[in-house]
């Protein structure tokens, strides 16, 4: 009776230590192992071990993209089509949901968070609008027992509720803005900040970056900041009025990406002041041909189409059956004209 009883124990000890990995829901690991209409319990359970999270002898991966259209999204999602369809094409997924545009808007991500669970998938990479209100999207998809890898920038839950993230540490973006600026005006002067989308964890890290260096530079004084919203036309307005404002005390303009510093460089170099320092975030190619030409000083890239190649990663590792990476950090590269060529297409 005393063996009985401690055999009865020691089953209960195991049961209640086991660890649900990325091939099963944690809330219903028993449904991911049980066996579809003619399927086996042993066929169910090869399924689960293959990285098939809901148990329906099928991998289905969703994509859910911040934009379409940005010059910075546009070849990350080429890159997320490509790399899917080789998969499926080679069998190692059954399918996956195209493109889904996220339109910059964390309420049409949530709607598209909402087809991937319609859609069963197991695996969904997503490209946050922003870090608060696209959080609901990363939350749904996790209840319904998805596993989601967010890229390039976090929601507020990221790192308790999601598979993975991968992405750059935007802190150290902004500090290398900064940085660029002081080398390039030791003097110190006055300069404006170009933000993006309010709200969105790389808007705000790049500034808290931007805002430590510059701390201990008190030769330079931020004169104005903008919520340009990631958007070309903002910033060169915002450009021309502070030329016009502050003349040539104005020494530089700090953007949060490509898009608003190439424009406010152009603004800059038209008005005569191709003295003005225009740097930001991303290194699109017509920011790099800039650098190249000798109309733009430098670039912070950032290497979008290895962010998602990070998350690809983490869902082949679940594929196999081993416990991915909880985090990849892909590193900013500052582009010169001294190694600009390495860049551009």
């Amino acid at each position: 009776m005393k063996k009985k009883l401690l055999s009865v124990l020691l089953c209960a000890a195991m049961a209640t230590t086991m660890v649900v990995g990325c091939g099963a829901k944690e809330e219903e690991a028993p449904a991911a192992s049980a066996p579809a209409a003619g399927e086996t319990k042993e066929e169910a359970a090869d399924a689960a071990k293959a990285g098939d999270v809901n148990g329906d002898g099928k991998i289905i991966v969703g994509y859910i993209s911040k934009n379409i259209v940005d010059p910075f999204h546009a070849p990350i999602n080429d890159y997320a089509e490509e790399t899917f369809e080789a998969m499926k094409a080679e069998g190692k997924i059954d399918d996956w949901t195209g493109v889904l545009d996220g339109e910059t808007d964390p309420n049409k991500q949530i709607d598209r968070a909402t087809d991937c669970i319609s859609k069963n998938c197991d695996y969904v990479i997503i490209l946050p609008a922003e870090a608060a209100a696209s959080d609901t999207a990363v939350t749904q998809m996790n209840d319904a027992g998805i596993k989601v890898i967010v890229v390039n920038s976090k929601t507020t839950s990221t790192d308790d509720v999601a598979l993975g993230y991968v992405g750059p540490d935007d802190v150290e973006a902004g500090r290398m803005l900064a940085n660029w600026v002081i080398e390039n005006n030791p003097e110190g002067g006055k300069y404006i900040h170009c933000q993006g989308v309010i709200g969105n964890s790389a808007q705000i890290q790049r500034g808290e970056g931007m805002a430590e260096v510059m701390a201990s530079h008190p030769e330079f004084e931020m004169v104005g900041e903008s919520a340009c919203e990631w958007q070309a036309d903002k910033a060169a307005n915002a450009a021309s009025d502070a030329i016009s404002k502050y003349g040539d005390e104005l020494v530089a303009v700090i953007c949060d990406n490509d898009d608003m510093s190439s424009a406010a460089q152009k603004t800059c170099n038209d008005a005569g002041r191709s003295d003005i320092t225009c740097v930001g975030v991303d290194g699109n190619q017509n920011p790099l041909q800039m650098v190249k030409d000798g109309e733009m000083g430098a670039t912070v890239l950032q290497d979008g189409p290895g962010q998602v190649g990070g998350a690809v990663t983490m869902i082949e590792a679940c594929l196999a059956g081993e416990t991915p990476e909880k985090e990849i950090m892909v590193p900013f590269v500052l582009v010169t004209k001294d190694n600009v060529d390495q860049y551009l297409k």
